[in-house]
């Protein structure tokens, strides 16, 4: 197609690479946008990025980021990996999740340790914390979760459960100190327990044993704090060879895609008589720019703040970005303005050599990951949480614990979550260390930055879901910030921001119901529905209505679905219905909802007048909602009453 629109996708980490995948294996997405992605490391990977050395003659694949995936908690994903695209992305089953967690000696020093398999339960390293008591409390809490949703516990956090529990404890303090909080703190991101924000809908899919279905391949529970989690994964190759996959697949189905790799972008602005979205970046030390129709940033909030805040995007800044992405911090936690609207850490991973980031009281090294207390110790075996971080035994991960990687014997990543100091922190020998990095994110729970996140629709772009007062920026955000710090989140979000700025229906249709519904969960959180007609129209938008295909096999591009005047919108979807029999009757509500839908005023938004807001004292949907066809029957009444 002559004359394509340009869009410009800024990262390329999983959410960058899958943005940059769902609208190239679009047909009609394809034709219309030409797309360039700008990414500050020689490669894709971001977060997803895996470094590989080789031991005789192995080449040991150690990710910096995400260690393990699991079908039941990345649907998509798993989804994904089943599509001819993503063949050659191996992925390993992992059924011995081993943690442990050390901690200082105590009051009569004694070593405190423990761990959720039986070699780290007894003995003389791990008796004073796994007693009696502590497998009262474990027990109590783990059937407490089980039920919790029945119960009605579903959006509570843990700290209103704890503080007044429906449960009986037998130390409940010693509970949340050592067992609970360190393995949230594994979970969130190292270092951070959040009992106020983690609720028991994010514990649910992890600690409950679900009667899935066998053919799932999804064995339960994730995680225990008695026993080793199951149902794992983890990606043969490195969570990069996924990453690659999709940016393989995109250049594919659209060669003419740009990939400017080992460039910092800079600065992005929107004109605001044209709409067009300028984009500042380096590279090499060279200052260079592009105009773009749109432009999405998959980066992270406070790499969008600095990012956004410029000289020639003050308007939209002061009256925007300002409200809904603010400032950001230092590494320090100083702000860099006022407000900061996003609560993210820093952090940052380490891939050495040096055994003595173990715990001197638990060097067994039968654990798959050991969180570190011990170091953090405040006196009579207290310790400071946000002190402490988590090491990945590479040989009990590469491997299993039951059957180690030998050639990754004495390989470790140590993560944290600050940026730990010279001569103050426990950190790695620096002759011993591999590589490093440091980063900016989120926290894993979904339920995590629900402030935030659920007001960010309003600082996108304008798509196929309309808000009173939205300005049309043409710029919009993805990324784990705005769903969940995780792969999942990450591809969710790339799907969702195709689907609302690129019109791309979802691409992983399947028998397995699951994936739609996570992505539809993850949609609404970026994109909520306001009320029932805006619900049953972005389905519409959703729903997938095209078969998968491989790069080899280029599909044609799906119906053009403007209504024509004169004549009713019918999608290849619902014409396929009518063939094959009548609709199912809608009931009183969804008729009621659709028709409300139908009723109301299209909004006006003029080209070439960006600043202008949706026109509608309420919230509307930019396509209507499909008409349901009208029975003999109701005709026939129709013509009675006139």
């Amino acid at each position: 197609m002559a004359n394509k629109k340009k869009v410009c996708i800024v990262g390329g980490g999983a959410t960058g690479a899958a943005l940059l995948w769902a609208i190239a294996q679009d047909p009609q997405a394809n034709q219309e946008w030409d797309i360039t992605l700008i990414h500050n490391q020689q490669t894709v990977g971001g977060h997803s990025l895996t470094y590989t050395t080789t031991r005789n003659g192995e080449t040991l694949y150690i990710d910096i980021g995400v260690q393990f995936i699991s079908p039941m908690l990345y649907p998509n994903v798993h989804a994904m990996l089943e599509l001819p695209d993503f063949q050659s992305v191996e992925v390993r089953d992992y059924n011995q999740l081993q943690i442990s967690a050390a901690f200082p000696r105590g009051a009569n020093n004694n070593m405190q340790n423990w761990g959720n398999f039986p070699d780290y339960q007894t003995g003389p390293q791990f008796s004073t914390l796994y007693n009696q008591d502590m497998q009262f409390d474990i027990d109590a809490f783990q059937t407490f979760i089980e039920v919790s949703l029945a119960m009605g516990w579903a959006t509570k956090s843990l700290a209103d459960y704890f503080a007044n529990p429906p449960t009986r404890y037998s130390n409940q303090q010693q509970f949340i100190n050592y067992l609970l909080a360190p393995y949230l703190s594994i979970i969130n991101g190292y270092g951070a327990a959040l009992l106020d924000q983690t609720t028991f809908v994010d514990l649910f899919p992890l600690f409950a044993k679900l009667p899935l279905p066998h053919s799932w391949g999804t064995p339960t529970p994730l995680g225990s704090f008695s026993n080793p989690g199951v149902g794992w994964q983890r990606f043969a190759q490195g969570a990069q060879s996924w990453v690659q996959a999709m940016a393989s697949a995109a250049l594919k189905y659209a060669p003419s895609s740009t990939l400017i790799l080992n460039s910092n972008v800079t600065a992005v602005s929107t004109d605001q008589n044209t709409g067009q979205v300028n984009v500042q970046w380096t590279t090499n030390g060279v200052q260079n720019s592009g105009t773009f129709d749109k432009v999405v940033l998959t980066t992270d909030m406070w790499t969008n703040s600095k990012i956004l805040n410029n000289p020639q995007n003050q308007y939209f800044w002061n009256n925007l970005y300002k409200t809904y992405i603010g400032y950001g911090e230092d590494q320090n936690g100083n702000p860099l303005g006022q407000p900061v609207v996003w609560p993210l850490m820093y952090g940052a991973c380490y891939i050495h050599t040096d055994e003595t980031m173990l715990s001197p009281d638990l060097l067994n090294q039968e654990e798959t990951l050991q969180f570190n207390a011990y170091y953090a110790g405040t006196g009579g075996g207290n310790y400071d949480l946000t002190k402490t971080f988590t090491t990945y035994i590479q040989k009990n991960v590469l491997g299993t614990p039951s059957d180690p990687d030998v050639n990754a014997d004495g390989i470790y990543l140590s993560m944290y979550g600050y940026v730990p100091q010279p001569g103050t922190d426990k950190m790695p020998d620096p002759a011993k260390v591999l590589y490093s990095q440091t980063w900016t994110h989120g926290k894993w729970t979904p339920a995590s930055m629900g402030g935030p996140k659920a007001n960010l629709y309003m600082a996108q772009g304008l798509g196929n879901i309309q808000y009173q007062g939205q300005m049309n920026t043409n710029v919009y955000f993805a990324g784990n910030n705005t769903t969940a710090d995780s792969e999942e989140g990450a591809l969710d979000s790339a799907l969702a921001i195709a689907n609302y700025a690129f019109g791309v229906e979802y691409p992983l249709a399947g028998i397995n119901p699951f994936p739609f519904t996570m992505y539809y969960i993850y949609h609404n959180v970026m994109f909520p529905k306001q009320n029932a007609a805006h619900a049953i129209a972005s389905i519409y938008h959703m729903l997938p209505v095209k078969e998968q295909t491989t790069a080899a096999a280029p599909r044609t591009a799906r119906p053009q679905t403007k209504a024509i005047a004169g004549k009713k919108k019918t999608s290849s979807k619902m014409a396929a219905t009518k063939k094959a029999g009548p609709k199912p009757a809608k009931t009183k509500a969804i008729k009621k909802s659709v028709k409300s839908q139908r009723n109301r005023k299209k909004p006006v938004v003029k080209k070439g007048a960006p600043l202008q807001k949706a026109q509608s004292s309420k919230k509307i949907i930019k396509k209507p909602a499909i008409k349901p066809a009208r029975t003999k029957k109701a005709i026939a009444r129709k013509n009675r009453r006139k």
